[in-house]
């Protein structure tokens, strides 16, 4: 895949990026912009424009930050590209081939389906429903938008494993493309989040003691999704959960069967030593932004603590989020009290700075830039 420049009628900035940097998350273009455009069949145009304007998180091809509004961008470039609204484009020359029939794009062909709804809660309690099955418009499809059975998930995966090719020999992706997609592009600044090393095309990139993976995690309302590939090994475990402990679950249980399975040592979950170091906060106070997200970040006795905000289109998402942050380094915070959040019992929070000199922080994979 070349690093060929936007076309003109779907390019964002007037500052140039490249199909690569999308594809692998360091566009610098932003992940929560959530803007409904309606649900017509130019819905993922009319997003394109809206985001024009937005800010972005960091320079071009200078550092990795998660973006949806990059894969929104690659599903316009679909579109035109094809001639074909993003959803029947991904039909054609995915789903069909694959034969994944429990995969979709759009809420109401989920009726067809046993569709599990996520539930929210405190940890040692039995979660309740959460409010609403799916809070993103058609608009979100790209980067947020399709739903999916496990099974579905890992029959992706094999297609992948067997270098491009279906279990009936048809093929999707040339060899050279599955391998592509695997090489690393940008290391990764938060090893903690996704688990990750580094991002490839796409997929999230893992070196367990020398064993070579690769895969991708998922959430919405309540749900959360995990894949992890050994192709050394020939394995793919794929677990969707809809609510509970989950990234407990997938530690435990991904450490028990990638162990077994394919010889992998998972590193040990995120948490802050026993005895944490002494670290100078001062310089990390102040206001981190980025389009639906505002941080803010204070000392109080002498320790790190920071508000969680969705504001703008993701204002609703989520009650504002009070957390305390105890050093696992002099950069690397664990965030406690998010609860079912983030699904974990500490977040990674990493204090940064971008290519420009910008002050930044990481919250799940996503730079927010300080702005005061």
């Amino acid at each position: 895949m070349s690093r060929t420049a936007l076309r003109p009628e779907v390019a964002l900035q007037p500052t140039p990026f490249h199909i690569q940097d999308t594809i692998s998350h360091t566009s610098g273009l932003t992940c929560d912009f959530t803007y409904d455009s309606g649900r017509g069949d130019d819905c993922l145009a009319k997003y394109v424009a809206a985001a024009r304007d937005v800010a972005l998180d960091c320079p071009p091809g200078t550092a990795l930050s998660y973006s949806g509004i990059g894969y929104n961008v690659l599903g316009r470039i679909i579109e035109v590209i094809t001639g074909q609204v993003w959803d029947e484009a991904l039909k054609d020359l995915l789903l069909t081939p694959l034969g994944l029939t429990h995969t979709m794009t759009l809420p109401e062909e989920a009726l067809r389906f046993r569709a599990a709804m996520g539930h929210l809660g405190e940890a040692g309690q039995d979660p309740d429903p959460a409010p609403s099955w799916d809070l993103m418009p058609r608009s979100a499809g790209p980067y947020g938008r399709v739903i999916a059975t496990a099974g579905d998930v890992a029959r992706l995966a094999q297609m992948h494993l067997d270098g491009g090719v279906t279990q009936d020999g048809t093929r999707v992706l040339s060899e050279e493309t599955v391998a592509l997609m695997q090489r690393r592009v940008v290391d990764s600044p938060d090893k903690w989040t996704v688990s990750a090393d580094g991002w490839g095309l796409g997929w999230t990139l893992y070196d367990w003691n020398g064993v070579r993976g690769y895969g991708h995690d998922g959430a919405s309302i309540g749900q959360y999704g995990y894949l992890r590939v050994v192709p050394s090994a020939g394995v793919a475990v794929a677990l969707l959960t809809n609510g509970g402990g989950a990234r407990e679950l997938y530690a435990a249980l991904y450490r028990e069967l990638l162990a077994e399975l394919a010889g992998v040592t998972m590193p040990e979950p995120f948490a802050p030593p026993t005895q944490p170091p002494v670290v100078d906060f001062a310089p990390f106070v102040g206001t981190y932004r980025r389009a639906g997200v505002v941080i803010t970040v204070t000392e109080r006795d002498g320790a790190g603590h920071m508000v969680y905000e969705f504001v703008d289109g993701m204002k609703g998402f989520s009650d504002p989020l009070e957390i305390d942050l105890v050093p696992v380094t002099e950069t690397v915070f664990a965030g406690t009290g998010v609860g079912a959040a983030f699904s974990e019992d500490y977040m990674p929070v990493v204090f940064s700075t971008r290519a420009d000199g910008t002050a930044c922080v990481y919250v799940g994979m996503r730079c927010g830039p300080k702005v005061a």
